[in-house]
């Protein structure tokens, strides 16, 4: 047996053409030989219809099935499920426990509305499908159901819609129960029972329908109740929303609060708001981010198509459905959503709101100013709810309100300056002079104290120890190191001209060897034509070729042996002799050189004189040479330098300016430096701590200014380079 639902849908009208189909969820009725589930349960007597006696294991097997069916209704009640779930579950096993052949659900608001047709089981296949009149006559009969508010038993057939008064005009047993809130009938239960049942049996079907009544009612009570609570719970949010979208009167300030709090009380995945006039659109803030990045390609086009849509004055409104659209916005649309993989995309024009009598006066031509866009996502559901547009609805108007007024305010001229001397004239109320004059006076005597008070002015600047004489030692030839003579300790003495490394190069010696052997050939053929030479029986002709070859001869031999002595210099450069007497000061020389090939200019060993001066190489920021050139031409006297070894922190040191570099280089991460050296008493610091490229700290000490100026003199030189230069 088919069974048909449809929901919302008023009594006297025809059943809507969209009603859902369930074919299965009714069994067919029992035949006269079968007496129906609910007959063997409420029945006084232990017999069917026919008088025969009847299975007491088959009545105990309908009672549990209809035990089974009350439970799963009241799991179904004590669940979180929808309205429209629960009336489908509930009509369903409802009928099938009574075995009869369909049922309604009837829904009011209150007493004034009329009933509407929640869901109903193959309610056209009653008469009540098609004839109007009858269901006109029905109408009238719910009516006064609803309104009395007891469960009735209603025989088929009574009633005359001729006479247009209440009645069942099919020819089915009305069982008819209410569904009731607080002692007030909000709709009734209507089951289309098979006829020719007997008393008993019928007030059985009452009394049960009753009972499933009872816990359907509670079901409505409890989501009343939760109804109550989201919109208590929406009130909330909207009250949080109405207030921090007006808390201030800052544009930026603004769009952010529309777009995050916006998206709280849409419920959507993301808000963002667009803020232009159509020409020129730009997203100012999406839900969720601090700040946006506008050069990103997804924020771009969805600028864009916000223009768009700004300019045509119309919603948008899109849920995969794209067929209505124009086509500048449909491609514009498409270009976004290839790149968001937005389902749902709402974009709404924000006008500039304006009071209702000023609203009243603007003539049907005249147009309010567009302000910008609320645009909504969703990422994952297409659908758009009632709910959804409602509050789309609420952030809009005080969208628009909030950034009218904003714009309003800081369109005022010179807005921020009017807010400062607001600011300035709280000062002098009556109950604040004495904290202002207390303030004011501590503030003269720090910024007396910052312009009178001398300190030392010093340069500061970062370099390290170097030795006044040491020598590199470079590899002069390419090839692979084969002996090391020094010791890993870093502490060999050497003499100049001591071989230091041995290198070797296969193809030099290769050269050598291939030299040698040009040399020995062109030898031999040499000693070959000299004998020539003396035969008494050559032609003139033949004289002279072999004195030619003989001369040809010697010239290769002397262009071989002027590349053999070069091949032979480069072989002797293969051994690495130092540069001058002193103290090889490189660590683990073997372990870093040996066996390992080794290009011409490497940089092998360090020679240090160990008898050297120490001096320090400071790289002086580009910044401040001008205070050091000016401090060293009004000394006559070498500048003062303090410093401290990173090695040996909390020691001070003091040198002598030494000379400054006319080269500006860059050394470091400091930019434009140059090197300045510094002297001081090698003797004044213990002779460990001196090793080449010790970090050091130093300050060159360059008279005294105040000390305001030695604080901020940086600040103030960086304000004039970068921007009163302009000016």
């Amino acid at each position: 047996m088919s069974q048909d639902s449809t929901r919302q849908t008023e009594v006297d009208p025809v059943v809507d053409s969209n009603d859902r189909a369930n074919s299965d969820s009714v069994p067919d009725p029992p035949s006269k030989e079968y007496p129906s589930r609910f007959e063997k349960r409420v029945s006084d007597s232990s017999r069917g219809p026919s008088g025969d006696e009847v299975d007491p294991q088959l009545v105990d097997q309908t009672k549990n099935q209809i035990r089974s069916l009350v439970q799963e209704i009241a799991e179904l009640a004590k669940s979180d499920c929808s309205v429209d779930d629960f009336h489908e579950g509930f009509l369903t096993r409802t009928t099938s426990a009574l075995a009869s052949i369909g049922g309604a659900i009837w829904i009011r608001e209150s007493a004034e509305e009329p009933l509407k047709l929640h869901y109903h089981i193959n309610f056209k296949k009653t008469k009540l499908g098609k004839d109007k009149k009858a269901q006109a006559s029905h109408g009238r009969l719910l009516k006064k159901l609803a309104d009395n508010g007891e469960p009735t038993l209603v025989g088929p057939d009574s009633g005359s819609a001729r006479d247009e008064l209440p009645g069942n005009p099919t020819e089915y047993l009305l069982i008819v129960g209410p569904l009731k809130i607080d002692n007030v009938t909000i709709g009734l239960v209507e089951i289309f029972q098979r006829p020719g049942a007997g008393p008993t049996t019928q007030r059985g079907y009452l009394r049960f329908l009753i009972q499933m009544c009872e816990i359907a009612s509670d079901f409505l009570r409890n989501q009343r109740i939760r109804s109550f609570g989201q919109q208590q719970a929406m009130w909330q949010q909207l009250e949080q929303f109405i207030r921090i979208v007006h808390q201030g009167l800052d544009t930026e300030q603004t769009v952010y609060a529309i777009a995050n709090e916006g998206r709280r009380l849409i419920d959507c995945d993301r808000a963002s708001v667009a803020i232009g006039t159509g020409r020129q659109c730009r997203i100012k803030a999406v839900s969720g981010l601090d700040s946006i990045e506008r050069r990103a390609e997804q924020v771009k086009k969805l600028g864009s198509l916000a223009a768009t849509v700004i300019r045509a004055g119309q919603p948008l409104w899109y849920t995969g459905d794209d067929a209505d659209l124009p086509p500048q916005i449909e491609q514009k649309l498409h270009e976004y959503v290839d790149k968001s993989h937005t389902k749902m995309l709402a974009i709404i024009p924000l006008v500039e709101s304006v009071p209702d009598l000023e609203n009243q006066k603007r003539t049907r031509s005249q147009k309010s100013k567009p302000l910008g866009a609320l645009i909504i996502e969703q990422l994952t559901d297409s659908r758009v709810t009632p709910a959804l547009e409602k509050r789309a609805e609420i952030v809009v108007q005080h969208g628009q309100a909030a950034l009218t007024n904003a714009a309003e305010h800081n369109s005022i001229f010179l807005m921020p300056v009017w807010k400062a001397i607001g600011k300035l004239t709280a000062v002098y109320q009556v109950g604040n002079r004495a904290k202002t004059l207390a303030v004011m006076a501590a503030i003269g005597s720090a910024l007396t104290f910052l312009a009178c008070f001398p300190y030392p002015f010093g340069l500061g600047a970062k370099g390290s120890l170097i030795p006044e004489r040491q020598h590199e030692v470079f590899a002069k030839v390419d090839g692979t190191m084969e002996a090391i003579f020094v010791s890993d300790d870093g502490d060999t003495m050497v003499q100049l001209g001591q071989p230091l490394a041995q290198m070797k190069n296969s193809d030099i010696e290769l050269a050598i060897d291939q030299i040698r052997g040009e040399i020995a050939v062109q030898e031999a053929e040499k000693n070959s034509n000299l004998q020539l030479q003396n035969r008494s029986d050559l032609t003139q002709f033949e004289l002279v070729e072999v004195n030619s070859k003989i001369a040809q001869a010697n010239k290769t031999i002397e262009f071989l042996y002027k590349e053999l002595q070069i091949r032979l210099l480069e072989q002797q450069l293969l051994v690495i002799t130092s540069p001058a007497n002193g103290r090889v000061i490189n660590w683990n020389a073997r372990q870093n050189l040996m066996h390992r090939p080794v290009t011409r200019g490497q940089n092998l060993m360090t020679v240090v004189d160990p008898n050297t001066n120490w001096l320090i190489e400071l790289e002086m920021p580009e910044r401040r040479l001008a205070h050091l050139i000016d401090a060293k031409r009004r000394n006559n006297s070498p500048l003062k330098v303090t410093f401290g070894l990173v090695s040996n922190p909390g020691t001070e040191y003091t040198g002598e300016l030494l000379d400054i570099d006319e080269k500006l280089d860059v050394y470091s991460d400091e930019g434009n430096t140059a090197l300045v050296r510094v002297t001081f008493p090698n003797d004044s610091i213990d002779p460990q701590l001196l090793r080449s490229e010790t970090r050091v700290t130093a300050k060159v000490q360059c008279g005294t200014r105040s000390i305001g100026y030695v604080i901020f003199h940086e600040m103030f030189e960086t304000v004039q380079s970068g921007l009163m230069f302009w000016f």
